[in-house]
């Protein structure tokens, strides 16, 4: 049960469903950005990028 009004359900709470406001979608497109900045400088090296994680 939430403690929300019934007007602040219905269309709020879709709209909060929205993927652009998921915190879990905006790290995942972070990281898709950090990957592909890295990519360039990895296929020089031969690595992808777990591999350069997991270097030691």
């Amino acid at each position: 049960m939430t403690n929300q009004a019934p007007e602040e359900t219905g269309a709020a709470a879709a709209a909060s469903l929205l993927l652009d406001d998921q915190l879990c979608f905006a790290l995942y497109a972070a990281q898709r950005a950090v990957t592909s900045a890295y990519r360039p400088v990895l296929d020089e090296l031969g690595l992808t990028y777990p591999q350069y994680l997991a270097r030691p």
